[in-house]
């Protein structure tokens, strides 16, 4: 049985492919789901990271964290 990260990732891989059938009207090729998924898990973590680290330069600062 997957562990619930590898059905995530299972899932967001499909996501993925039926974004780009979607976008090109055929079946995408699995190098093109792979290089589209990696982006995905790169800017994910890139967008999480700002954030992580902006909500901690305002706690640090003083400020009120909203969200």
């Amino acid at each position: 049985m997957a562990t619930r990260t590898e059905q995530q990732h299972k899932v967001l891989k499909a996501k993925v492919a039926m974004a780009l059938y979607s976008e090109y009207g055929r079946v995408p090729k699995e190098r093109e789901i792979d290089g589209v998924y990696h982006l995905t898990l790169v800017l994910y973590e890139s967008v999480l990271n700002t954030y992580f680290l902006r909500k901690q330069q305002q706690q640090q600062s003083g400020q009120l964290v909203l969200f």
